[in-house]
């Protein structure tokens, strides 16, 4: 039995009919199948059966590894036009830069709208208040003139796909400026 519980569900199938065990787990009476004619049929029947198992395994594999290489097809086409827009900016070297600022200002704003259509959302940051699940503290500097836990600059901006943290925002926040023991001590200086 042992040898019989590492075989495929299918192997023991054919075993079972073979050994003269009914299909649905029943022995047939003397142990031998009542007909041979059924038998041969439970045989075949099993042999498609496990044959079209096989196929349809192999088929859900094929259809895992073309999912992986072209899953992101449709963003990168998506994504092509943004790339011949900047080849475009980049070819007008010569044009002032307040047109080249331009283009690319609006190469990017089509940007972000298309990958919004996948469900990319910019977290908002600078003048917000510091939220460790959604932003990363780079620096922390004293303000008197903002509480503290107040985001001052953005180093980096953060997303959310789908509304799950994509990548957390990177910022510079205001902590509360260090007191004074005394008060009599300028700051900076050590008692």
């Amino acid at each position: 039995m042992k040898d019989r519980e590492k075989e495929s569900p299918q192997a023991e199938a054919v075993a079972e009919v073979s050994t003269g065990e009914d299909v649905e787990g029943a022995p047939v009476s003397g142990g031998e199948p009542t007909d041979s004619v059924d038998a041969a049929k439970l045989k075949e029947q099993l042999a498609y059966l496990a044959a079209d198992f096989e196929n349809f395994r192999k088929r859900v594999a094929r259809e895992r590894e073309a999912q992986a290489a072209f899953g992101n097809e449709q963003l990168l086409f998506a994504v092509l036009p943004f790339l011949d827009n900047l080849e475009r900016a980049m070819g007008q070297a010569g044009a002032s830069a307040d047109a080249l600022l331009s283009g690319v200002r609006m190469t990017y704003e089509q940007f972000l709208s298309e990958l919004r259509k996948f469900g990319l959302e910019q977290l908002p940051a600078q003048g917000g208040t510091f939220d460790p699940s959604l932003h990363e503290a780079i620096a922390s500097v004293p303000s008197s003139g903002k509480p503290g836990g107040t985001i001052l600059a953005e180093a980096r901006k953060g997303y959310l796909l789908n509304g799950r943290l994509l990548r957390p925002a990177q910022v510079t926040v205001a902590a509360a400026p260090p007191e004074d023991d005394d008060g009599d001590a300028p700051a900076g200086s050590e008692k």
